[in-house]
């Protein structure tokens, strides 16, 4: 009787990791990861001054990171989520260069819900960049967390 109970608290263990996959799914994704998923390409490295808290008051709600390709002579931004994480939520990833364009994923912070992460990729060789990140609660309140580096930097 008491090896049926064991057994039965196993698989009802086991059934919970299944059931419940998101926080193991989030986990997975790291900036290299994102921006070779959004670019097809590898190669993918952190930069010096590469990470910004996204916060709200004094919660953090993810990480916004600068990345670079050199063999693509690129630079990709990506906001990955640690709030909400799974849930889709607006969520947006900026790398402006400097003298040049900015590039935004979405184009507009309200154009598209991400579950784990958004990335910007943009050229930027010889250019130097500043970057920001937004997830933004759209289950309740839209309230807004933000991170990013006004100064321009990484001038690769």
């Amino acid at each position: 009787m008491q090896r049926k109970a064991l057994a039965l608290a196993a698989a009802l263990a086991a059934g919970a990791v299944l059931i419940h996959p998101t926080a193991a799914f989030a986990g997975s994704y790291t900036p290299e990861a994102a921006c070779a998923k959004e670019s097809g390409y590898s190669g993918w490295r952190h930069v010096s001054d590469n990470r910004r808290a996204v916060k709200t008051g004094g919660s953090t709600w993810g990480y916004v990171y600068l990345m670079w390709n050199r063999g693509r002579q690129a630079n990709c931004v990506t906001v990955i989520k640690s709030a909400f994480a799974g849930t889709p939520t607006f969520t947006q990833a900026i790398l402006k260069v400097q003298g040049g364009a900015a590039y935004r994923d979405p184009g507009t912070l309200t154009a598209k819900k991400y579950k784990y992460y958004a990335a910007a990729i943009g050229y930027g060789k010889g250019k130097c960049v500043q970057y920001e990140g937004y997830i933004a609660d759209t289950r309740l309140d839209y309230t807004l967390a933000k991170g990013k580096r006004n100064s321009w930097g990484n001038c690769g």
